[in-house]
């Protein structure tokens, strides 16, 4: 199909029809967490600062010649924009953070990245079980941050994709701010993992930081570690695999990543141990333990073995499924794991779980029903 502006508008907005509370909700979270970062700063002044940067955006289009998939991108953009703010019903402000505000944060008002961002969300997949293909994911944040219950994880009919957070203190500033939707772009034009790293590695200065997950209908993995101007690709040799945030496999990008933790440290004036210290040695742990729940796993790769080990908790190994724990005493506590997930690949069904915001009860005690997808790519 043709893409236009009419048909990315048309989109868009059935899109934000379908979730329109969660994005409005989602869009103020960004917002109140800027402005908790400049309580000197108007609200004002920070909303049109980030409406300016949404226009500049629109307008900074890169090279045609290096970036051909982006000829006609600027109008198709504007329009999903507008389309996802008539659909959810949006006011100037929310909309605004809607479209780049999270890019805007990240430039702009964590200052050189110095302010700590944590999220330490999961995603593992088996390529064989009892029911054919499963992927889990953990959706770690803190409690305030609104979630649904799971959506499909495939991009199109080809690719499962699936990125969590990675952490990069005082990292790079990307050149590029245009808004190349690189998500699309792999599902439009990649049909295979080694495709889609391809165009992820030639866009690398459009989208990221993140860790991510990327699987293919041959159960070929990539796991891509990733800062706002590196990249880092692992392949599986087997079809198994997994990427948890905040931390670093991959040994140049995790060269990269320590080093800049080192120097955040120093510009910060903070001792060893601290609160950040410990929370970066807790993520390094759960990367080990990770790999080695996998490797345990790939002997009897079932639904409850990967339930097992998403939802993993053990007091002397870790946890790979969190609940705020306080690990730093009076330093702030870690995530709460919002929700579980598990597909059911072949058969478009999720397992759920998720936490209850007002009795506090844990996701991994909260077993919620099943969903079950229609009009969606079964995956074998």
């Amino acid at each position: 199909m043709m893409w236009t502006p009419e048909s990315w508008y048309r989109d868009a907005r059935k899109i934000a029809e379908g979730k329109a509370k969660h994005l409005r909700d989602h869009a103020q979270m960004v917002i109140t967490n800027m402005l908790r970062l400049v309580p000197q700063v108007p609200r004002a002044e920070v909303l049109e600062k980030l409406k300016q940067f949404n226009r500049q955006r629109l307008e900074a289009l890169p090279d045609l010649a290096r970036y051909p998939e982006l000829r006609g991108m600027r109008d198709l953009v504007d329009a999903a924009w507008r389309g996802t703010r008539d659909g959810a019903e949006m006011d100037e402000d929310t909309w605004a953070a809607s479209c780049s505000g999270i890019e805007f944060h990240q430039r702009f008002i964590v200052g050189g990245r110095l302010t700590p961002q944590r999220a330490h969300c999961s995603y593992i997949y088996f390529p064989t079980s009892e029911v054919g293909p499963i992927l889990a994911n953990n959706l770690d944040s803190c409690p305030e941050e609104p979630f649904m219950q799971p959506l499909w994880p495939a991009i199109s009919e080809h690719l499962i994709l699936g990125a969590v957070s990675s952490g990069v203190f005082l990292d790079e500033e990307s050149p590029e701010i245009f808004p190349a939707p690189v998500y699309q772009l792999v599902a439009r034009y990649c049909r295979t993992t080694e495709e889609a790293v391809e165009m992820f590695t030639r866009y690398n200065h459009f989208w990221g930081p993140c860790n991510l997950l990327l699987v293919d209908r041959n159960h070929k993995v990539a796991m891509i570690e990733k800062s706002s101007c590196r990249i880092g690709v692992r392949y599986s040799p087997d079809g198994f695999g997994f990427i948890t945030a905040m931390t670093q496999e991959h040994p140049e990008i995790r060269r990269y990543v320590d080093t800049k933790k080192k120097q955040s440290l120093e510009a910060r004036n903070l001792p060893t141990p601290c609160a950040d210290t410990v929370y970066w040695n807790l993520q390094d742990q759960r990367l080990v333990l990770m790999n080695e729940l996998l490797n345990e796993a790939r002997k009897n790769p079932s639904i409850e073995t990967l339930r097992r080990m998403i939802q993993f908790r053990d007091p002397k190994r870790g946890n790979v499924c969190g609940n705020g724990e306080v690990p730093f005493p009076e330093g702030p506590p870690l995530e709460h794991t919002l929700r579980t997930s598990i597909w059911r690949l072949r058969h478009g069904t999720a397992l759920w779980w998720a936490r209850d915001s007002k009795t506090g009860k844990p996701s991994f005690e909260n077993p919620m029903p099943d969903v079950n997808y229609s009009n969606v790519w079964k995956w074998d």
